[in-house]
């Protein structure tokens, strides 16, 4: 089992929110767009970015070590449940880890973001 972590302050998610060129090289266009529709847009800024570094975090590999943020999509079930969607790159990445099974969970308040990324 591998676990990551990530905490973030909020407000250091304020002023990348309407920086296109940010949001294009860590975000997918789903991330973009699911945001962009959420009345508590930097929270949920935040949230995505934590769960991506969890992600990264878990496999001990860091931000641009072989999968970059814009290769991990936080996306969102029907429910509002976030899971993850890979790149293929990604996925090649986390088959070398013998990764079969990712959960990740975000949570926030106003000042606040973590996230948790369990994989298996």
């Amino acid at each position: 089992m591998l676990i990551g972590i990530d905490i973030l302050d909020v407000m250091r998610m304020e002023k990348f929110i309407q920086n296109e060129r940010f949001l294009e090289n860590y975000f997918t266009s789903y991330e973009a767009m699911y945001v962009s529709q959420t009345m508590r847009k930097t929270q949920s800024l935040a949230g995505i970015f934590c769960a991506k570094e969890a992600f990264l975090k878990a496999l001990g590999i860091g931000i641009n070590n072989g999968i970059d943020l814009n290769e991990i999509e936080i996306s969102h079930d029907k429910n509002g449940k976030p899971f993850v969607k890979l790149s293929d790159n990604a996925k090649i990445i986390l088959t070398t880890f013998g990764v079969t099974d990712v959960q990740i969970s975000i949570s926030h308040t106003d000042e606040v973001c973590t996230a948790i990324c369990i994989m298996q």
